[in-house]
């Protein structure tokens, strides 16, 4: 036990284990240098491209108290509820409030400092009721479970870290409900776990399943048949069942609207490929039983993250070769962690456990509950005293130490280094000088085992410093060449480039009319260590434009700008790249505004329509096909005129030669045009990180090398005249005499001018931002085209009403929102309505009504039970 007054144990220990946290994740911040603890900020990964433009909306929103269920800032156009749940709604995230937009990196670091240091104190106030002992062993377990692999592997995606916080206390409200009927703590926590992340919610609603089994199979009296025993606890299961599907019921204001939001990305594509009976992971992971077995640069593609600390590692082995355990805790302890073990493992089940979809990136999402189980398991078996028995410690930490040997060699001859941007490497090469610290680290936990089973005074002290300077060391290395930003440059380039962004959003508030902006701001991107696409950086500029990066990204947006010819690498990102002048028209996209490092350029395009505009009957019909950017953009301007003419032309090849030249694949054509008019070239199915390309001798930018594949503006060509095109790969291109298409803008804009007096007049377009929920306007339709189409995605969530009545929304342009109007003049309204929500709440109140009579009548029951004693 902790020394002290034997009055106040728990007090010394509630001091502890909560000071201590404090000051090594302060301490591990500061040696890394994070602000507010030093000059760097943690915008890497998913924190630069998702979290921090999130975050700037969610504190723009707190700020004028204004919810909008939509936002036109988000891509085209697309719902906030499936971002608000699967991002935004921890409590801490509240901490925005209290920093400027330039700080709101500190605010993050500051959001997940907190939530490290919570995770620790949660775990320990978990060790220390659950098993009434306050010793320093449960302190160094809240410790060894804050700073556990998948913390160290994925504190930036922040969102997932308030399940670790809220797991301890749902696991003893379940502990509580098994053995003591007691209902609360555990609805609480499971229904807090659901609400503050619905991914995290399913992953541990599938561990509180194996977990009673668990407690049931610990608390199986020897002597009784497992049939028996299943007999005498039919009411504990059902109350589990009972209670876990109230909680899912209480949690429903949120579950319903997000599933029917979520069903409208991609997410909810099942394949049968995630579904092989196959292991994720061999031999080498084993490596993650010691510490460093992951760094950043494997942190889509690695093995499970279970590092735990050596000391809980080797007393998890220890506890199943002890004679100080029972055969019966041995079994319940297997179950539990080869449950999850297998879980992880086996292809079917680990799809099935990520919520039917192999994780892009970030795999193994559910290992925590595995760090979580083994210290639990351990943490018994030193309170049974399994530290005494030093053979078994020593034989334990050998085997450890042979499988950690095991897992680097078998790294070390099938390994590949993973090379950047290259997913497809099964394991990544090992750090062997990480291996010798490992058993090193190994070595001196178990001279510090053995010196406390002697009773030495120091031994404590020692153990806990090995085990707090070997966590701070695995999370050092998980972040081993994260391209961290300065903060202080980030505040100054921020400020630098809102303020030069401002003064173009005020000229498009003086015209009072929605148009979309595209900004290339290099001096921003430049302060990214690494390739910075700015997919959200509407959300953070507060400026409409294409790009999006996040998980609930609308299928039809990625549909309809990818099969238009805009960047796409996945179904969770497009960008602005890859725009041509019918998308300008399209999509409104009037402005493009480039920042350098020394001026800024703003042009404006001329034939771009407004948020909607009439157009014939015939883009109702429009489907796109695969891969043939061309032949649908010209089916779009085909639709919009009502006709079957011919918009895009292929220019004739007149020369063509291709070489391979120390491992590049060399294209280059020359090209006449047969129109006049903007050409473009475009590359299917291949991503063009390091593709060059020069048109007549001029390289092209460097931003085209990108992730995706896009549409690439090679000029403005007179008909007849020729370009010479050079592509540099360092992947064969077979297409590349068919990539090139020139648009007759002559022709095109004919068809621009027809739809320029039935644009969609949308009113207080200064106000969208606050509601893009609900907006009107007028149109003036022609007998001609009849069928408005708005430049934002499909969704039934909008309603709208013409005239006030009510009116179909029907999809267009296979994808988009649009609705077939009658001739003249008309007033519209559209209003977005959260779908779900009202079923939602209605199951929530249902749960709560239930949850009251339930304890009503459980609370009877106890009193009658009572009265007949």
């Amino acid at each position: 036990m902790l020394k002290g007054t034997r009055k106040h144990p728990r007090m010394r220990y509630d001091i502890i284990s909560i000071l201590l946290p404090i000051i090594v994740v302060s301490l591990l911040f500061t040696i890394i240098s994070i602000a507010p603890f030093g000059s760097r900020n943690l915008l890497i990964s998913d924190l630069s491209t998702q979290y921090l433009q999130f975050f700037a909306e969610l504190r723009r929103q707190l700020i004028h108290l204004s919810f909008s269920s939509y936002s036109f800032l988000i891509s085209i156009g697309d719902s906030l509820i499936p971002v608000y749940a699967y991002y935004l709604l921890s409590p801490l995230n509240l901490i925005v409030i209290f920093f400027d937009p330039s700080q709101l990196p500190i605010a993050i670091d500051l959001i997940i400092w907190a939530k490290i240091i919570l995770c620790s104190i949660s775990m320990s106030t978990f060790l220390g009721h659950k098993y009434q002992r306050y010793d320093f062993m449960a302190i160094c377990g809240g410790l060894a479970y804050g700073l556990c692999g998948f913390v160290s592997m994925y504190f930036y995606d922040l969102m997932w870290l308030d399940s670790l916080i809220l797991l301890p206390i749902m696991i003893y409200g379940l502990e509580k409900l098994y053995k003591q009927n007691k209902v609360w703590l555990y609805v609480f926590g499971l229904t807090a776990i659901i609400m503050t992340n619905y991914y995290m919610g399913y992953i541990i609603c599938i561990f509180s399943m194996i977990y009673f089994v668990y407690l049931m199979t610990k608390n199986q009296p020897n002597k009784m048949t497992f049939t028996l025993y299943l007999k005498s606890q039919v009411n504990k299961i059902g109350r589990f069942l009972w209670y876990s599907g109230l909680s899912g019921m209480l949690a429903a204001v949120v579950l319903i609207p997000t599933a029917i939001s979520m069903m409208s990305t991609g997410k909810k594509d099942i394949h049968f490929r995630n579904f092989i009976l196959k292991g994720t992971f061999g031999p080498s992971f084993t490596v993650n039983l010691g510490f460093g077995g992951n760094d950043f640069a494997g942190r889509l593609f690695h093995n499970p993250s279970m590092f735990t600390g050596s000391v809980f590692i080797i007393l998890g082995i220890v506890y199943f070769f002890s004679k100080a355990v029972s055969s019966r805790d041995k079994q319940a302890s297997a179950f539990l962690l080869g449950s999850i073990l297998l879980g992880m493992w086996l292809l079917p089940l680990n799809t099935i456990w990520h919520l039917f979809q192999r994780p892009a990136g970030f795999p193994f999402r559910m290992v925590f509950l595995f760090s979580f189980a083994l210290i639990m398991v351990a943490y018994e078996g030193y309170l049974k005293g399994i530290f005494k028995e030093t053979r078994v410690v020593v034989f334990s930490a050998v085997a450890l130490g042979v499988a950690i040997s095991v897992g680097y060699i078998w790294a070390n001859i099938f390994g590949k280094r993973l090379t950047q941007f290259e997913f497809s490497t099964p394991q990544l090469s090992v750090n062997n000088l990480i291996y010798v610290l490992a058993m090193g680290f190994l070595i001196l936990t178990v001279v510090a085992i053995v010196s406390l089973t002697n009773r030495k005074p120091s031994s404590r002290v020692v153990l806990s410093g090995i085990l707090i300077f070997e966590l701070m060391k695995n999370f050092f290395v998980a972040t081993l060449d994260a391209p961290f930003v300065n903060q202080q440059q980030f505040e100054k380039r921020y400020q630098q480039s809102e303020q030069a962004i401002h003064h173009v959003r005020q000229l498009k508030l003086t015209q009072n009319k929605f148009y979309r902006l595209l900004i290339m701001d290099q001096p921003y991107r430049n302060i990214y260590q690494v390739p910075y696409s700015g997919y959200n950086d509407s959300l953070l500029f507060e400026n409409h434009g294409i790009s999006s990066y996040s998980s609930t990204l609308n299928s039809h947006t990625h549909h309809v700008l990818a099969s238009l010819g805009f960047s796409s690498r996945n179904i969770r990102r497009i960008d602005m790249l890859g725009g041509s002048v019918i998308t300008n028209h399209l999509f409104g996209i009037k402005y493009y505004y480039v920042i350098g490092k020394h001026s800024q350029k703003l042009l404006v395009r001329k034939n771009a329509a407004q948020l909607g505009f009439m157009t014939n009957n015939q883009i109702q019909h429009v489907t796109y096909k695969r891969d043939q950017i061309f032949n649908n953009l010209n089916a779009l301007v085909q639709a919009e005129a009502g006709n079957k003419g011919r918009y895009l032309y292929r220019p004739t090849i007149t020369k063509y030669k291709q070489a391979v030249v120390r491992s590049n694949y060399h294209y280059e054509m020359q090209l006449q045009a047969n129109t006049s008019g903007p050409h473009y070239i475009y590359i299917p199915k291949v991503r063009l990180y390091h593709v060059a390309i020069w048109v007549n001798g001029a390289k092209l930018s460097n931003t085209y090398s990108g992730l995706g594949t896009e549409m690439i503006p090679i000029g403005y060509l007179l008909k007849g005249q020729t370009a010479t095109i050079r592509v540099q790969s360092t992947k064969p291109l077979p297409v590349v005499p068919k990539i090139a298409m020139g648009i007759d803008l002559k022709k095109f804009e004919s068809v621009v001018a027809q739809s320029k007096n039935h644009q969609f007049e949308l009113k207080d377009a200064r106000d969208i931002n606050k509601h893009g929920g609900h907006f009107r306007g007028t149109v003036q339709v022609s007998k001609r085209d009849r069928t408005l189409l708005m430049s934002f995605p499909y969704d039934k969530g909008w309603k709208l009403s013409v005239d006030g009545k009510p009116h179909k929304v029907i999809k267009v342009a296979d994808g988009l929102v649009g609705a077939e109007l009658s001739p003249g003049k008309h007033h519209l309204a559209f209003n977005y309505h959260i779908r779900g929500l009202g079923v939602g709440m209605l199951i929530s109140i249902l749960g709560m009504a239930l949850l009251a009579i339930s304890e009503w009548w459980r609370k009877k029951r106890v009193n009658f039970v009572k009265h007949l004693h």
